[in-house]
């Protein structure tokens, strides 16, 4: 979208208008003034920025945007690069579904390793329909019935476009990251095993018997899993689609209760193609437990009205034993999730809680029969 233009720190007005000019969005005129605001984000600087403009400027310019730029980590430099590649290629393709924010640059830096976006400030309409706090508290956890309407439509359209796109067999993002073939998955199961052996020598003293044998459980009979359902899959590159992969309704922003319009999905640093079934778990399992799924058939539901999108959008091939199947399978690798999440460091009263609301899902769905 835009060749990287070193940015100073704050931003300045000089350095927006040669980005807007080079964007096409100013044309003449000029940024007179910028107030930087900084905002909380986990793995970037993130800003809300308000701007002032000179008199002869362009109507209709933003009064506010949001600068999203890596930090100085290598995850960080390589979060960044990724999500610029697919604003960059989102915007190459004029079909796309309006999920997305909508982008006024996305740059990136060979040589530094550094990026930035900028995007519309969407404060005054839309919010996200939990906040993260509330999603890991659990009992806070559960959007509105509308809230949750709009993201599952949006996670839809979303996997619907990218459904077997030509896209994945190129080289543009990653296909099946840790389950593409016998190598990469191999190096996942090491990691995995290695991070669970960390854990549960540190927890052993507490750590529930039943839980114990049940990863063990999981663990002897990953690879023939992987081999007798994932392989194939990724082998033939069939009912594959672009996974967001976090997910999280925390990473939405839906219209506010005095607004309109649709849900936007935030954060793309881990796109890649991969099984459907990945981002509903990711949605859905780790902060909800058996209660709140079941509520009102809250996660029946969920998967209903994302199949029937699905179908509306044009997919073929794909029944609705399909999706569940592929649900299953996704359970059986997020249940792994939180042994990464705590041989990482995250603490206790963020991976347990998040493991038992797994290992409630993994046993309501008899997902033990696919191991």
């Amino acid at each position: 979208m835009t060749t990287y233009i070193a940015i100073p720190e704050p931003a300045t007005p000089a350095w927006l208008t040669a980005v807007f000019r080079q964007s096409g969005l100013l044309r003449q005129g000029e940024v007179t003034a910028v107030e930087q605001n900084t905002m909380g984000a986990f793995n970037s600087e993130t800003h809300r920025l308000v701007l002032h403009y000179s008199a002869n400027a362009d109507p209709g310019l933003p009064a506010s945007l949001i600068l999203k730029r890596n930090n100085e980590s290598e995850r960080g430099k390589e979060a960044g690069a990724d999500e610029v590649k697919f604003y960059q290629v989102a915007a190459s393709l004029p079909d796309h579904p309006p999920i997305l924010i909508p982008c006024y640059a996305a740059a990136y830096d060979e040589a530094s390793g550094n990026s930035y976006l900028l995007l519309q400030d969407l404060s005054e309409t839309h919010q996200p329909p939990v906040t993260r706090d509330q999603q890991i508290s659990i009992k806070d956890a559960v959007p509105s019935a509308l809230h949750i309407e709009l993201v599952v439509d949006a996670l839809a359209q979303l996997h619907a476009y990218w459904w077997e796109h030509p896209l994945l067999h190129t080289a543009t993002f990653e296909v099946g990251y840790w389950s593409r073939n016998e190598e990469r998955f191999g190096l996942y199961l090491q990691r995995r095993t290695n991070s669970w052996k960390r854990v549960i020598e540190r927890e052993e003293a507490w750590f529930p018997a039943d839980l114990r044998q049940l990863y063990e459980q999981i663990f002897a009979n990953l690879h023939r899993h992987w081999e007798q359902y994932m392989e194939p899959h990724f082998r033939a590159r069939t009912h594959l689609t672009l996974t967001h992969g976090d997910s999280y309704f925390a990473n939405f922003l839906c219209p506010k209760e005095s607004a309109t319009g649709t849900a936007y999905l935030l954060d793309w640093q881990s796109a890649s193609f991969d099984l459907t079934g990945y981002d509903l778990v990711n949605l859905i399992a780790p902060f909800w437990t058996s209660e709140q799924r079941h509520e009102e058939q809250r996660e029946d539901n969920i998967l209903r009205r994302y199949y029937s999108v699905l179908q509306a959008q044009g997919v073929t091939g794909y029944s609705w034993d399909d999706l569940i199947t592929d649900y299953r399978a996704s359970l059986v690798d997020w249940l792994l999730v939180p042994i990464q999440d705590a041989a990482d460091g995250s603490p206790n009263d963020y991976w347990w809680p998040k493991m038992q609301c797994l290992v409630a899902a993994f046993r309501d769905w008899r997902c033990e029969e696919l191991l």
